[in-house]
């Protein structure tokens, strides 16, 4: 069983008039966001990396991707494949990033700035961090 991650409904607001789903900071997640990014145009997959220290809320607006993390021992799959559903990751976890459909646009918000000094970048090198540090 993975640890270190959690699948979250985004509240939203529907009336006749559409949607809208929202994220407040203190609410819903555990940690300040420093920093957004979001991925659309996907030609490839993504990921590929662990963060020793960075959390990340990660939610797709529109379309849908596969999320892959794994902790050296075991691998789930999540798919997130609406806008109200998102993924926390709150430890240290290999993720990889596949399947998205043509119009995926994927959101990030992450607890730091970018810090080239947190990336995992090998999964080998990842599974021995984890040995020693886990």
């Amino acid at each position: 069983m993975i640890k270190g991650y959690k699948i979250v409904e985004i509240p939203s607001v529907i009336d006749e008039r559409g949607s809208v789903s929202f994220v407040e900071l203190g609410q819903l997640v555990n940690f300040a966001f420093k920093r957004a990014y979001w991925l659309y145009n996907i030609k490839t997959e993504r990921g590929f990396h662990c963060h020793k220290k960075l959390k990340q809320f990660i939610f797709c607006i529109h379309g849908s991707v596969d999320c892959v993390l794994d902790d050296a021992k075991n691998r789930i799959i999540i798919k997130l494949d609406s806008p109200n559903k998102g993924l926390i990751i709150d430890q240290p976890l290999w993720r990889e990033m596949k399947n998205f459909n043509n119009s995926a646009c994927v959101v990030v918000l992450a607890s730091d700035t970018y810090d080239e000094e947190d990336y995992i970048r090998s999964y080998q090198e990842f599974k021995k961090w984890t040995d020693c540090n886990l």
